[in-house]
């Protein structure tokens, strides 16, 4: 069962410091015991425009999923190669370092899902925007 100790986000919290850029806001907090979420409030680049970008052009084809207007907060809880690309090698690491000590030995054809934890990232949150600073 998916589960963050206090003891576990504290020491996730330790390498994302070594990994983050400076000038970079963001949090770390733990929903419903089994969700670690990484907000980043603020940086001195448009990860919004990226995002924005990058999902729109591998989306080309398919004009219903074309984010047409800006959004104030995206939520990746899949992959960063959805939505970034110029930063694609810092949110892999980043990745890497919301994963640490977790488990990923589901199995979705017998409808077994077993995660140490579940991972999400925010760009801002639903009431306070992402800034460019």
């Amino acid at each position: 069962m998916a589960y963050v100790s206090k003891e576990k986000k504290q020491k996730i919290a330790a390498a994302l410091k070594t990994v983050m850029p400076k000038g970079w806001r963001w949090s770390l907090a733990i929903n419903h015991g089994s969700t670690l979420i990484l907000t980043i409030a603020s940086a001195p680049v448009d990860l919004m425009a990226e995002a924005m970008r990058v999902y729109n052009d591998s989306y080309r084809a398919d004009r219903d999923g074309k984010m047409t207007k800006p959004a104030t907060h995206i939520q990746a809880n899949c992959s960063p190669e959805m939505y970034f690309d110029e930063s694609l090698d810092l949110f892999r690491k980043i990745r890497d370092a919301l994963n640490i000590d977790n488990h990923n030995r589901s199995d979705s054809q017998t409808d077994y899902f077993d995660v140490g934890h579940y991972t999400s990232i925010n760009l801002g949150s639903w009431n306070k925007p992402f800034v460019v600073k």
